[in-house]
């Protein structure tokens, strides 16, 4: 012990100080103060510290960060092998524990090796093995292993450990830039790119910004900004020209092309309700469109509510979620009511996660275009059908999915739908597909499926749906 707190991360060194401080911080929540002291540790010439900071970062630096951080972590860990210092105070060994905690499994990360190197290490350095323990088996022992070392003997994942009350830190909100696809019968083949960032200049601006196209000639453009805190302003902005079908009511199509734009600007309130995170908003919107007959404007508010206690992803989703929005066109050249209300709740089941969603979506006013109606058809409501197939003044559908997660890479899953129709009646769907699970994990995810329907363009219809995202 008298070596453990003569080596103790407090004393050891700048970097490995700076390491912990950056634990501490990320525990905390507090994103931008972990990312300047692991900076401090990765220039402190310490090649162990160099390498745990480079591996923190990984978490925090999108999913271009192994382009950044991958070649410099892995000479980082040669070195920190052949420095006679890390190797004394086991810190190198350390290093490696944490690369199997914390690397990609792709890259040859290993949670029972960091196990059983971390096991090794609990006479040398008993805090920080005690912690890297509990925060790869979240086992209660190692907690209580953790809170029996002395303080000086822990470095700053323990002592973030035993301040959070848990094994893992908050989600570092990781942006990503990443390729979306997006695909259904009557809606064409294309993709697009996306960038979505929850800490934008580390100031915690969320930002989504994507910009698409389809071979039928569809085109999109969208920006999404909201504030941090409590109490947050939230605007977007999105440009659009649709290629889509038209059916009447002798099932005849005829194609149509809507240009146009859409401008969202409000305040909204985030707070906990109960055991669920909550949220409202209000907001003035304009939207422009034009069937190529001259522009259609239409402008007032908007206001929606949400509550949620959905966690977890892939296999592992579970919780619920309730909304409640509406838009009205009180000025303008038409005028327009509609109302959204969506439930979803995802329980485990079969080895993974069950998945429900009730959606009703409806427009109030008999004046309304029909490009303002709600549609159904298309890789989002009620797969199976072609793009736009249905168009309401009001549908309901509910879906049923059943998710697995399939290693590293894959989500396999199975679904059934049905969407009510107004003057349409009843019309089901089912369907089989596949998740790619893309880096940063859970963050981005390109789904295939394969949907049958009672009507689509043929009878029954069926098709190959693509889209960025779970379904729901």
């Amino acid at each position: 012990m008298l070596l453990a707190l003569l080596l103790s991360p407090a004393l050891a060194s700048p970097g490995l100080d700076a390491l912990s401080a950056g634990d501490r911080a990320r525990y905390d929540d507090d994103r931008a103060a972990a990312v300047t002291r692991y900076q401090e540790a990765i220039d402190s010439g310490e090649p162990a510290a160099e390498a745990m900071a480079r591996l923190r970062m990984l978490s925090l630096s999108g999913n271009l960060g192994a382009l950044w951080h991958g070649p410099a972590l892995d000479a980082a860990l040669a070195a920190a092998e052949l420095d006679p210092t890390a190797v004394a105070g086991g810190w190198c060994a350390l290093a490696e524990v944490d690369y199997h905690l914390m690397a990609p499994a792709f890259a040859g990360a290993d949670a029972a090796t960091a196990i059983e190197g971390a096991r090794a290490l609990l006479e040398t350095l008993p805090g920080p093995a005690s912690a890297r323990l509990y925060y790869a088996t979240g086992d209660e022992a190692w907690l209580a292993a953790l809170e029996a070392v002395p303080a000086e003997a822990r470095d700053g994942m323990g002592d973030g450990i035993l301040a959070a009350g848990r094994a893992r830190p908050p989600s570092p909100g990781t942006w990503f830039l990443g390729i979306g696809l997006a695909g259904a019968p009557g809606q064409g083949l294309g993709g697009g790119l996306i960038w979505k960032h929850p800490d934008l200049a580390r100031r915690r601006w969320w930002l989504y910004a994507s910009l698409g196209a389809t071979s039928r000639g569809s085109l999109n453009g969208a920006l999404h900004v909201a504030s941090p805190g409590r109490l947050y302003a939230d605007a977007s902005l999105a440009g659009y020209r649709l290629v889509a079908d038209l059916y009447d009511d002798e099932d005849q199509r005829d194609t149509y092309t809507l240009s146009g734009a859409r401008a969202r600007l409000g305040p909204g309130l985030r707070f906990r309700l109960g055991e669920g995170r909550a949220r409202t908003w209000a907001a003035g919107e304009i939207r422009i469109d034009d069937l190529g007959e001259g522009p259609q404007t239409a402008l007032g508010p908007a206001a929606g509510a949400s509550w949620s206690t959905l966690r977890g992803s892939r296999g592992g989703r579970r919780g619920q979620l309730a909304s409640l929005s509406g838009e009205w066109a009180a000025w303008g050249d038409y005028p327009s009511l509609q109302l959204t209300a969506d439930a979803r709740a995802f329980t485990g089941a079969l080895g993974g996660a069950l998945g429900a969603r009730l959606l009703w979506r409806g427009e109030l006013f008999e004046e309304t275009p029909f490009y303002r109606l709600p549609t159904a058809g298309g890789s989002v409501y009620h797969r199976g059908a072609w793009a736009g197939r249905w168009i309401a003044p009001w549908i309901a559908t509910v879906d049923l999915e059943q998710r697995w997660s399939a290693g590293d890479v894959l989500e396999p899953v199975v679904f059934i739908n049905a969407a009510q129709v107004a003057g349409a009646g009843l019309h089901y769907g089912a369907g089989a597909g596949v998740r790619l699970v893309l880096p940063p994990e859970n963050l981005n995810i390109v789904r295939l499926d394969i949907g049958v329907s009672d009507l689509g363009y043929d009878d029954p219809g069926w098709g190959l749906y693509v889209g960025w995202g779970e379904a729901f």
